[in-house]
């Protein structure tokens, strides 16, 4: 750490003699205070940092939930994290999070947000929500987790993109508009085909396949020049989005696929009528779904590829799952790393970063995506969203 980092004014928490429970509880804060520096010392990507730093929020606080907004040119959510069993009634006033970015301490409900100090001005807000009140220690802590919410935004902003950096980062980019490129070739083949055989009502569903995956590639440049603009990061637009409705039109460039190549895999997309919107990004979890059925479109060719989307809790639960070989139990930690392939992926094309992709994303939504169930009968995939609250 440089001088000038080391430099960075961290308030210091009120002394507190309290024994037993209360004593238990401080040293658990202390804890979580700690992996937050360790992790702000070191944080080469933002990304990954800031959900941490969230989750962290929300268990030193004992409060519900925590979001952090950044300041580019407004306010931006760039991480949130809520306890699973958190009630979504009484989500966070986005005219708190301005003024906040004025440099004011605002309590809005049972909410309170601080500035993440910056250079010159604020460089964004930590928001926790929590039951019952809150003491001068509670707002200390939570200033002393802001500042170093801005030490580990300056660290990840100071670092440089060295030679293996600069390749992964243009494999990332790749592997994220490969996906939609190949559905508008196989869109443009299946139209050329059935013009020539006169198939007009085909050739009208081909170019609407072409349209729409244009518009995702036109998305996801967007996208990118945001990210660049932003430090590298993707940075969330969060909304009420029907997840089963992402899901079928994620799901229909496969279907085309599958049925120009023949390879007789099947895509279904089940949806509980009774799953509430969630708090996300709309075309981020789209990428998610795409990166998900990509993985099983590859290991499951010929089979059955199954989206269900439902309720479970205060979360949207999605699960893809494919009848294909499975995952050895020795690559199941390898598979969410960068370029982590496992053992059946040999002969299989792409770099291993899709699910390393959608993790990130699901994490920066303050979800989780993990593997549910794997066995040589297939495998299931599944990630959790914050449900939007009712006035959401």
């Amino acid at each position: 750490m440089d001088a000038k980092t080391s430099a960075k004014s961290v308030p210091l928490l009120a002394h507190n003699d309290a024994s037993g429970s209360a004593g238990a509880r401080r040293s658990a804060q202390l804890e979580g205070l700690a992996e937050i520096s360790r992790s702000a010392a070191g944080a080469a990507d933002r990304m990954v940092f800031l959900p941490l730093a969230a989750r962290k929020a929300v268990e030193i606080l004992d409060a519900v939930a925590a979001e952090i907004w950044l300041n580019e040119d407004g306010a931006v959510l760039a991480a949130m994290y809520r306890w699973p069993e958190a009630a979504q009634d009484r989500p966070l006033d986005r005219a708190a999070v301005e003024l906040c970015l004025t440099g004011e301490v605002v309590r809005s409900d049972r909410w309170s947000c601080v500035p993440i100090p910056g250079d010159s001005h604020p460089a964004g807000v930590l928001a926790v929500a929590r039951d019952g009140a809150w003491s001068a220690d509670d707002m200390t802590l939570l200033e002393t987790i802001a500042s170093l919410l801005d030490l580990g935004l300056e660290v990840a902003a100071s670092g440089r993109l060295d030679s293996q950096a600069r390749g992964q980062f243009l494999a990332l980019i790749g592997h994220d508009l490969r996906s939609p490129l190949a559905n508008v070739r196989v869109g443009a083949q299946l139209a050329g085909r059935n013009l020539d055989a006169g198939d007009l009502d085909s050739v009208r569903q081909a170019l609407r396949i072409i349209e729409s995956q244009s518009s995702r590639l036109v998305a996801r440049l967007e996208a990118l020049l945001d990210a660049v603009a932003a430090d590298g990061h993707l940075l969330i637009r969060v909304e009420p989005v029907d997840v089963a409705a992402v899901a079928r039109a994620a799901v229909e460039p496969f279907q085309l696929t599958a049925a120009q190549t023949g390879s007789g895999t099947t895509f279904v997309v089940e949806a509980d009528p009774a799953t509430p919107p969630a708090r996300c990004d709309r075309g981020q979890i789209g990428q998610v779904l795409e990166h998900l059925l990509d993985n099983a479109a590859k290991y499951a060719a010929g089979g059955r590829v199954r989206v269900v989307v439902a309720p479970a809790g205060s979360t949207v639960r999605v699960d893809v799952c494919d009848d294909g070989p499975g995952i050895r139990p020795e690559d199941v930690d390898r598979v969410f790393a960068p370029f982590g392939r496992g053992q059946a992926a040999a002969g299989k094309e792409g770099y291993g970063l899709g699910l390393y992709l959608a993790r990130n994303i699901v994490a920066s939504h303050g979800g989780r995506l993990w593997i549910s169930r794997t066995s040589r009968s297939g495998t299931c995939m599944s990630f959790t969203l914050p449900a939007a609250g009712e006035d959401a």
